[in-house]
């Protein structure tokens, strides 16, 4: 006995081995595009940053963007997506309480101002009629962020860290009402202080008398 297959059969794929051939480089086309679409953002805008604009700067034909992602929204919402994921996913040295969560993210935003950009004008291009797709995920997003602020802050609150006497549905709310408009106003003024704003928050939601758990800025 050998242990060739017999002849005109496929050898099978041990599980759990990466998938090759086209399926994978397909990924890894996709994986490029989304890379890539926040450089042509920030230099073409909203406006200007069509499927047809993507795919000349990089270099990926129109019918392939197509194939991948249908439209401009789906593509912008695969783009908004995937940065979620990788925020999210990021190691954290901190222990990922509210505190902790606020700092992170205005880090992360700051750092990253084309991606805030593309998402204000998603949130906007949301609210108009027609634009069902992007709502959607929009109501799904910031109902996904609510809840994980509110199970934050009962923690915090367990810890002692945020004060009893809010209903903490509407500070969770409350929480990305700041954080999105502060983000917007230091994208139209960086002399705006996102992270002031929102270590004020902080101590809000603080038990009275209670030292803010952080200094830096």
């Amino acid at each position: 006995m050998t242990d060739q297959a017999p002849r005109g059969t496929r050898p099978t794929r041990p599980e759990g081995s990466p998938k090759r051939g086209p399926y994978s480089k397909g990924l890894a086309r996709r994986q490029q595009i989304i890379d890539e679409v926040l450089t042509v953002y920030d230099r073409l805008g909203f406006e200007g940053t069509s499927l047809r604009a993507i795919g000349e700067a990089i270099g990926v034909t129109h019918p392939v963007l197509k194939h991948h992602f249908g439209t401009r929204e789906q593509l912008f919402i695969e783009v908004l997506r995937e940065h979620d994921r990788r925020f999210l996913d990021a190691p954290s040295e901190d222990d990922d309480t509210f505190v902790d969560l606020i700092h992170r993210s205005t880090e992360h935003s700051m750092r990253v101002p084309g991606l805030m950009a593309l998402l204000n004008s998603m949130v906007a291009h949301a609210l108009e009629a027609g634009n069902d797709r992007s709502r959607a995920h929009f109501s799904e997003r910031y109902a996904d962020l609510r809840r994980t602020i509110v199970s934050l802050l009962e923690e915090g609150r367990a810890a002692g860290s945020v004060r009893s006497d809010i209903p903490l549905d509407e500070a969770a709310s409350l929480v990305l009402a700041a954080a999105d408009g502060l983000s917007t106003q230091w994208l139209l003024d960086g002399s705006a202080d996102l992270k002031s704003g929102l270590l004020l928050l902080q101590r809000l939601l603080e038990p009275p008398g209670q030292e803010v758990g952080r200094t830096d800025t």
